[in-house]
C-alpha cells in the first residue's frame, strides 16, 4: 500500500493507493480530488502500483501541479526491509 500526504492550498490531503490500485483521497475540495485521480490514471498507464516508482512518480506529478509532499511511504517496500535478512 502507498500513501502520500500532501498539501494543497493549505489543506493537507491523504492518498492512498492499496496493492491493487484502487485510489483513495482524503480531501474536501473537489478539483483536488479530480486532479489526484488524473494523476493517478496516467500513472497507471506507465507503471504498476507494486513497482517501487509509483508512489514516487505519484509525488513527482503532483508537485508538478503545485503540492507540497509532506510523506511518501510504500508499506510493501518498508515489509520486505522489515523482513530482510542480513
Amino acid at each position: 500500500m502507498i500513501k502520500i500526504l500532501a498539501s494543497f492550498i493549505d489543506e493537507k490531503t491523504l492518498i492512498t493507493i492499496d496493492d491493487d490500485g484502487v485510489l483513495s483521497v482524503d480531501s474536501k475540495y473537489d478539483k483536488i480530488t479530480e486532479l489526484i485521480k488524473s494523476v493517478h490514471a496516467r500513472a497507471l498507464e506507465s507503471y504498476g502500483p507494486s513497482d517501487g516508482f509509483f508512489g514516487r512518480y505519484m509525488a513527482m506529478e503532483l508537485v508538478k501541479h503545485g503540492a507540497k509532499i509532506l510523506e511518501v511511504s510504500d508499506t510493501e517496500e518498508d515489509e520486505a526491509e522489515e523482513n530482510r535478512v542480513y
